[in-house]
């Protein structure tokens, strides 16, 4: 081993499992150990980059700040959508800090005494990002607590606090392979008058009557979508609860009470000094294909095309890897611990080198 990754034995053995023994190998240098110490905390060249596809599994719209209801990117001679990395990274940041809850929920005490050494940390209080309610935003955020293994994965920030987390994932946006989306119509129908004409209080005439008719964009059900996914200077523990987060079928976008259902499958894993490739020549390769099995096919030639001779063996998440993931119990004990363990030096390594300064 290029470095002490002990701590990690765990969540070693269970990658082990998942993705063989020489593919672990392969990619064991690029991943980090974090042991409380400043040298541990500074910034080498250790990447590792997941290529994904998805599947719209019900319409979805995708607007953000912008006119309509879904972003259009132009890749090759098509307009396609897209799903800008921020909210998809959004989705994951949320799924994370649900699970992170459930093990606070378990494991609280032993996190609190045997982890952090201190009775008055409490992850629930100290860290969240709840719904919106009356008066504000949606997903409105209620302090981060800067020491939880979210916050030290995703990034945070917070007044009063000496340092600044910056975030370990990272991404493109992702491209649909095809311009699939469609224009939806409804009305409000005005019971009195049966019309889609709706009166207001104010003074012109013109001013007063108003349509009642409405419209949205939405992506089709069934569109393919190829994202990619870098991970900066990654523990074993880290890496193993990333890869069961992205095999779960999630929620993106807006009004996803209804509708935003997505179905996400890592394809590739490449670690190197550098992330490798971008989802965007990946969709110029992969255009117009609406067959998941041959782009599934085609993005893994695209991967092996752009790997440089520093990269690992490109690692092909099959279905066999796809059913051992999912069957990781998330909550072991071992496992739990490990995770909060590397939260804790991570921000014990940050603080070391503030002292230095």
């Amino acid at each position: 081993m290029s470095q002490n990754l002990n701590p990690y034995s765990k969540s070693i053995s269970i990658l082990k499992e998942v993705l063989g023994e020489e593919k672990f190998k392969a990619i064991e240098q690029y991943l980090h150990s974090y042991d409380g110490t400043q040298e541990s905390v500074r910034p080498v060249a250790k990447y590792i980059t997941i290529y994904w596809l998805g599947r719209a599994a019900d319409r979805m719209i995708l607007r953000t700040e912008g006119e309509d209801d879904i972003i259009l990117s132009q890749v090759g001679d098509e307009s396609v959508p897209t799903i800008v990395f921020r909210k998809f990274k959004a989705v994951y940041l949320r799924e994370y800090m649900k699970l992170l809850r459930v093990q606070w929920f378990k494991y609280g005490s032993l996190i609190r005494d045997e982890v952090y050494k201190d009775s008055k940390y409490n992850f629930l209080k100290d860290c969240s990002i709840s719904p919106g309610i009356a008066g504000e935003g949606k997903g409105a955020m209620h302090g981060r607590c800067m020491k939880c293994p979210v916050d030290v994965l995703m990034g945070a920030t917070r007044a009063r606090v000496t340092y600044n987390l910056a975030s370990r994932f990272v991404g493109d946006s992702a491209y649909a392979l095809t311009a699939s989306f469609e224009r939806r119509t409804g009305n409000s129908v005005d019971e009195i008058s049966y019309t889609t004409i709706m009166i207001t209080g104010r003074e012109s005439e013109e001013e007063k009557r108003t349509g009642g008719l409405f419209s949205e964009t939405l992506v089709k059900p069934g569109t393919l979508f190829v994202g990619k996914i870098v991970l900066t200077m990654l523990s074993p523990v880290e890496l193993l609860y990333i890869l069961w987060l992205l095999h779960r079928v999630t929620r993106v976008g807006a009004r996803t009470s209804i509708w935003g259902t997505l179905e996400v499958e890592p394809i590739a894993m490449v670690a190197d000094v550098f992330e490798v490739g971008t989802s965007y020549e990946a969709a110029e390769e992969m255009l117009r294909e609406n067959d998941i099995a041959k782009a599934r096919e085609k993005l893994l030639e695209y991967v092996k095309s752009v790997a440089f001779q520093t990269s690992s063996d490109i690692i092909e998440l099959t279905k066999d890897t796809k059913e051992h993931i999912r069957s990781i119990d998330i909550l072991n004990k071992e496992l739990v611990k490990e995770l909060w363990n590397n939260a804790k030096n991570y921000i014990k390594g940050i603080e070391e080198y503030l002292k230095s300064k």
